[in-house]
C-alpha cells in the first residue's frame, strides 16, 4: 500500500533505503525488535509482476519464525523435485538425465516455494501495516552525511517524487537495500566493477500447454537450440528463464547503454514486448522439441542483463550498511537473489537492535560484513561454475557434471547447509564428542535444525520453529538427555539460577531473574518477558510422565513452557548428541549456532558471551562511535565524494 504523507523532518534509529526483499526483511525484523525505523522506496507501489520467484528452504524457516511462511505458502507451489534434460549427442533426442529431490538436506521445508515476488512484498507490506509502520513512497535518497549531531549522527536528504519536496531524515544508522543500481553504494563511493561478461536474459511468467512430462518440476534443459530453466509456480503458471543469443539481442534493438545503470535490471525496450514474446515462443518450441509446447497466456515478460559482481565491503566501518543486490549480483540459475538478500538483512538487524539497546558491543557489527561477504563470495563462485557448465556444448557428457555440481552445492543453495567461519560470534572448537553419522550434527556457524519434540507441560507435539519467534533474543538450548532421571542436572541448574548465568547477565535491570517465563510462540508475545536477552529451551530424553516440570530444580519450573520431551532421544541422536552426555548450545537470534559445550560448560558459555555482550549493570553510551572511539572524522557523502571535518 502506497503512503504519500511526507513529513518535513524525521528522526529515527534506523533509516532503510529500498523496500525490496532485503529492505522488507530489515523492516519486519526491526519492528519485532522494537527499534524505531523508517523505510523509503522510490517506487510508487509494490511490484505487480515478475521478479524473483523461488523461496529456498532456509528462507522459509526464517519466514516461519516471523509467522509469514503460511501466508506465502498458500499463494505458491511446492517445487519438490528437480530434473535435468539434454540433447543426446548421437541422435539429438531430448533425454532426461536425472530426476531427484529438490532438497536433500534435513529441513521442515524440503522444497523450493515457487511464489511471485509481488506476493512476498504484499505479505511484508501487510505485516508492517499491522504493526503500525509503512513504506514512504515514492521517496528517493539524494545524499547523506555524517554530522556532529550527538543523537542522530547521519543526516539524509530525501525527495518525494510526486511532490518534489525534499526533507531531512536524521538517523543513527543507515541501511542501503536499494538494489543493483544502489544510490547508497554510489554515495559511499564503492564500485562494483567486474571483468565477467554480461548475460542477457528473457524471463517470463506464463501458462504453457505442453506434453513435456516434467512441466511441474524445476527443469534445466540444455540443447543446441539453447538452454532454458523452468520453475513451476502456483496456479499452473511456469516461470521460464532463457539466455538471449547475440543475434536475438540485436533483433530486439541491442542494449540501451545511455539509460541503463551498470548493474540494473534492463526492461525490454518500449514497444518490444511482442518481439520479445516471439523470441521466447521460438526458444521454448525449439528447446523442448519433439515435445509440443504452446504459450497459452502470458502474465509477465521482461528482458534484462546481469553481471556477476560483488563489492569489497558491505559496511563503511561506522554506521552505514549495504545489503542484497546493492552488494552482489549474479545469474538466476540457482534461485538465490531474493534469498541471499533477505538473509543479509536477517543477519544484520538483530546485531543492530542489540547495539541500539546497549546490550551488544558495537564493534561486533563488523561481523555482518565478514559473514555475509563470505556467503556472497561463495555464491559468486558457485554461480560462475554453474554458468560455465550451462554453456558447454558437450551436452550429454556435461549434464552429469552439471547435476553433480548442483547437488554438491545444495547445502549452500538451500541455505540450510551454510556455515560461517570462526569469528567473535562463532567458536568452532567443541569440547564434546559428536555422534558420527548423525542426521544434522550440531556445528557452530551452521543453523540449528529445529527439533520436533513434545511440550512437557501439556503433551503438545511442536516443532521448535513454531516456539522460537524472531524476537532478537539469543536461545540457550539444553539437550539434557537422561540427566534428569540420572540426577546429573543439578550443576547445570545451579548455573542457570546464578547471577553469572547468561539467562540473566545481559538482561535489563528491570528483569527479575526469579520471574516466570510467560508463554510465547510465533503468534504470541508477553510483556512479562520484555527485557530478556537470552531465553531457554530444555529438551530431555526421559519419559514424559515420570515427573512434572514443576518438580525440576530451580530455575527450571519458571520455564515450564520451555521444557520438552524427546521420545526415545531421537532428536538428540539426530543432532549428534549422546543422551548419556547431553550438550548446551548457544543459538544466535538468527538461528545460527555460536557455541556448543557439555552440560558442565557453564563457565565457557559465560566467557564466550562476555566477549561480545555488555553486562547489564555496565553503562554504555550507545551513540559513541561503533568502533569504540570517543570521536571520529566527519564524513559527508554526496555523489561518491567525501569531505572530512572534525567531530566535536
Amino acid at each position: 500500500m502506497a503512503t504519500f504523507v511526507f513529513p518535513e523532518d524525521v528522526a529515527v534509529d534506523v533509516l532503510i533505503v529500498g523496500a525490496g526483499p532485503a529492505g522488507y526483511m530489515a523492516a519486519a525484523t526491526l519492528a519485532r525488535y522494537s527499534v524505531d525505523f523508517r523505510v523509503i522506496d522510490q517506487r510508487a507501489e509494490t511490484i505487480q509482476g515478475g521478479q524473483a520467484s523461488g523461496v529456498q528452504p532456509r528462507t522459509q524457516e526464517v519466514l516461519q519464525t516471523l509467522d509469514l511462511q503460511y501466508t506465502l505458502d498458500i499463494k505458491g507451489n511446492h517445487v519438490s523435485e528437480a530434473a535435468f534434460w539434454t540433447a543426446n549427442a548421437e541422435n539429438d533426442n531430448l533425454e532426461r538425465t536425472h530426476v531427484g529431490r529438490e532438497c536433500i538436506h534435513p529441513t521442515r521445508y524440503p522444497w523450493i516455494l515457487g511464489v511471485p515476488q509481488r506476493e512476498t512484498e504484499k505479505a511484508f507490506d501487510r505485516d508492517l501495516t499491522a504493526r503500525g509502520h509503512h513504506v514512504d513512497r515514492p521517496t528517493q535518497l539524494l545524499h547523506f552525511s555524517y554530522t556532529d549531531d550527538p543523537d542522530y549522527p547521519i543526516h539524509a536528504l530525501v525527495k518525494h517524487l510526486f511532490t518534489n519536496v525534499t526533507s531531512e531524515y536524521r538517523c543513527k544508522y543507515l541501511i542501503g537495500g536499494d538494489g543493483a543500481g544502489s544510490v547508497t553504494r554510489r554515495l559511499l563511493g564503492i564500485s562494483s566493477d567486474s571483468n565477467d561478461p554480461e548475460d542477457f536474459w528473457v524471463v517470463a511468467d506464463l501458462e504453457l500447454e505442453t506434453d513435456f512430462p516434467d512441466q511441474r518440476r524445476r527443469c534445466h534443459v540444455r540443447t543446441p537450440a539453447g538452454a532454458m530453466m523452468m520453475i513451476p509456480c502456483g496456479g499452473g503458471v511456469n516461470r521460464i528463464y532463457t539466455q538471449l543469443s547475440p543475434a536475438e539481442l540485436a533483433s530486439l534493438g541491442g542494449v540501451d547503454r545511455q539509460s541503463a545503470k551498470s548493474d540494473s535490471i534492463l526492461m525490454a525496450s518500449e514497444g518490444k514486448d511482442a518481439e520479445l514474446l516471439n523470441v521466447l515462443k521460438t526458444r521454448v518450441k525449439s528447446v523442448l522439441q519433439p515435445y509440443t509446447s504452446e504459450v497459452k497466456r502470458l502474465q509477465w515478460i521482461s528482458q534484462y542483463r546481469i553481471k556477476q559482481r560483488i563489492i569489497d565491503s558491505f559496511y563503511d566501518g561506522a554506521r552505514v550498511f549495504v545489503m542484497g543486490d546493492a552488494c552482489h549480483t549474479h545469474s538466476p540459475k540457482a534461485a538465490q537473489g531474493l534469498n541471499i538478500s533477505m538473509m543479509d538483512a536477517y543477519n544484520l538487524t538483530w546485531k543492530l537492535a542489540l547495539v541500539l539497546q546497549g546490550k551488544l558491543q558495537p564493534q561486533i557489527l563488523e561481523t555482518y560484513n565478514s559473514e555475509r561477504l563470505q556467503i556472497a563470495k561463495e555464491l559468486i563462485g558457485f554461480d560462475r561454475k554453474i554458468a560455465n557448465l550451462y554453456i558447454k556444448k558437450e551436452f550429454l557428457d556435461k549434464n552429469a557434471e552439471l547435476t553433480s555440481a548442483y547437488y554438491e552445492a545444495h547445502g549452500f543453495t538451500s541455505g540450510v547447509g551454510l556455515q560461517y567461519s570462526p569469528n567473535p560470534l562463532v567458536k568452532h572448537d567443541m569440547i564434546i564428542p559428536i555422534v558420527p553419522g548423525s542426521l544434522e550434527p550440531l556445528a557452530p556457524g551452521k543453523r540449528l535444525l529445529a527439533p520436533t519434540v513434545t511440550r512437557h507441560v501439556d503433551g503438545t507435539v511442536v516443532n521448535i520453529l513454531d516456539e522460537m519467534p524472531s524476537n532478537g533474543r539469543f536461545h540457550l538450548f539444553i539437550f539434557a538427555g537422561n540427566a534428569i532421571s540420572q540426577r546429573r542436572l543439578a550443576p547445570c541448574a545451579d548455573y542457570l539460577n546464578s547471577s553469572s548465568s547468561i539467562l540473566h547477565r545481559y538482561s535489563s535491570s528491570a528483569t527479575n531473574k526469579h520471574q516466570e517465563w510467560a508463554f510465547e510462540d510465533i503468534r504470541t508475545t508477553s510483556p512479562k518477558n520484555r527485557g530478556r536477552t537470552v531465553d531457554l529451551f530444555l529438551i530431555h530424553s526421559d519419559n514424559l510422565y515420570d515427573f512434572h516440570a514443576t518438580d525440576l530444580p530451580a530455575p527450571l519450573p519458571n520455564w515450564k513452557y520451555r521444557v520438552y520431551a524427546d521420545d526415545g532421544g531421537r532428536e538428540h541422536w539426530d543432532h549428534g548428541v549422546d543422551p548419556g552426555f547431553g550438550a548446551m548450545v548457544l543459538v544466535r537470534p538468527d538461528g545460527f549456532i555460536g557455541l556448543v559445550t557439555g552440560l558442565d560448560g557453564s563457565l565457557a558459555m559465560t566467557e564466550f558471551m562476555d566477549q561480545f555482550m555488555i553486562v547489564a549493570d555496565q553503562s554504555v553510551n550507545r551513540y559513541d562511535d561503533p568502533n569504540g572511539h570517543a570521536s571520529e572524522s566527519r564524513r559527508v557523502y554526496i555523489n561518491g565524494t567525501s569531505g572530512v571535518g572534525t567531530h566535536a
